[in-house]
């Protein structure tokens, strides 16, 4: 069989926001570790050993844990805010990752095209009855709310090692033409191709 490869990103439309976000978020998460090494110092520094140790200790620890907790939660936040989404398909396995700032690249998924059970269009009755199934996991693999030039939404629903995924994708119609070549009809939505 031929060797195929072909990729497509559905990348952020608003990256002007999402940068601007971005940074904010990146800003407020080194202030928070910032003001947690400084209060650490003064903590240390100025630690009274007479009177009540727990509370001295407690006075000290509780500001420190929520300034150092909220830079780690503003620092996973920021790195939800500027994302794109890579599609790769290389002879019959889909490798899904997301890029980070156009600088970070974290793997989200990988399986072959024998573990999908179905792919349609996103908001059809079938997708509903998807998303109402116990057990699975929802991954939306765009940052967009409304599709770019030359794509739709469509969903795919996989089975891989024993887990259920519903994938919110953000593609053309040469990536699913693609899956096809290697799955056959029957996985895609029955109108699926009588639908425009």
């Amino acid at each position: 069989m031929q060797e195929v490869f072909y990729e497509e990103t559905a990348a952020l439309q608003s990256v002007g926001a999402a940068k601007t976000k971005y940074y904010v978020i990146k800003t407020l998460s080194v202030v928070s570790y910032v003001i947690a090494i400084i209060w650490l110092i003064i903590g240390v520094t100025f630690f009274p050993l007479e009177g009540n140790v727990f509370l001295n200790i407690l006075f000290a620890a509780v500001p420190f844990l929520l300034f150092l907790g909220s830079g780690i939660f503003f620092g996973k936040v920021k790195d939800r805010l500027y994302v794109d989404y890579d599609y790769t398909f290389v002879t019959g396995s889909i490798r899904f990752s997301r890029i980070i700032k156009n600088a970070k690249r974290k793997s989200i998924l990988v399986f072959d095209t024998q573990n999908i059970e179905r792919i349609g269009r996103y908001g059809s009755s079938t997708f509903q009855k998807y998303v109402a199934l116990p057990n699975k996991k929802q991954i939306y693999l765009t940052s967009n709310a409304t599709p770019s030039d030359g794509k739709d939404f469509y969903y795919m629903t996989v089975n891989v090692k024993g887990q259920k995924y519903l994938l919110i994708l953000e593609c053309s119609e040469l990536f699913l033409s693609n899956i096809l070549r290697f799955t056959g009809r029957l996985v895609f939505e029955d109108d699926f191709f009588n639908k425009k």
